[in-house]
């Protein structure tokens, strides 16, 4: 059952003055990227479903999967050369998205990213995709100490940004994102548009399911 958002006083309050987002699959379309530049940090051809087989942690833990301890550190730099050669060809800012985080911006939400991804890669491709803007606040997995779903990097930007959680959302495209908001009490936003786990999300019936980051922007409709 959907939860109630606090009533507040002012009819100038947005329905959720803090909303936070996934990066990857959510607001930036990496998938096939991240994929390829696995592979080529590992020197092998792996198929999507056995890199994503690979327990969440680091990439220094994931990469460690697939390539002996001294090579681990060389491994992220193959990984991380790839990724930049190839973003601005391999990768895309899904539709909707740049006008959706304009409007809420200018509505005064509190934005931020909770992302899996390290520091360096979400810093590069929020930057690299003209993001960095509307998220001062970016909790990435070199902030944590358990990935999602445990949900320390969202306390950590709720903390950030002086969110409270009863009327906060979190907007990811994988189940995790459902688990971990939940277990802080936040609102829970499914973003089919990206996802590659369409089915697992309906499954866990979120607070809400959008097709298109279009149908996100009701989340900073205004009080009546």
């Amino acid at each position: 059952m959907a939860k109630t958002p606090l009533v507040v006083d002012t009819a100038s309050q947005p329905f959720f003055p803090w909303i936070v987002f996934d990066m990857d699959g959510t607001l930036v379309d990496t998938f096939q990227l991240n994929l390829e530049s696995f592979n080529y940090a590992v020197k092998k051809t792996l198929s999507s479903e056995e890199i994503l087989a690979i327990p969440s942690g680091t990439l220094e833990e994931e990469l460690a999967s697939y390539v002996p301890p001294a090579d681990v550190s060389r491994a992220i730099e193959r990984y991380h050369a790839h990724y930049k050669h190839h973003f601005n060809s391999e990768t895309r800012v899904f539709h909707g998205i740049r006008a959706l985080l304009f409007r809420m911006h200018a509505r005064g939400i509190r934005l931020a990213v909770c992302t899996g991804a390290s520091r360096r890669i979400a810093n590069f491709t929020l930057a690299q995709s003209g993001l960095s803007y509307y998220f001062p606040t970016v909790v990435t997995g070199n902030d944590v100490d358990k990935p999602k779903p445990d949900p320390e990097g969202l306390r950590i930007a709720m903390e950030r940004i002086g969110a409270h959680s009863d009327q906060a959302v979190y907007v990811g495209d994988h189940p995790n994102d459902i688990k971990a908001a939940r277990s802080v009490s936040m609102h829970t936003a499914g973003a089919r548009w990206g996802s590659m786990h369409g089915s697992e999300l309906q499954d866990l019936k979120p607070d809400f399911i959008f097709k298109s980051p279009f149908e996100t922007l009701t989340l900073s409709d205004f009080r009546s």
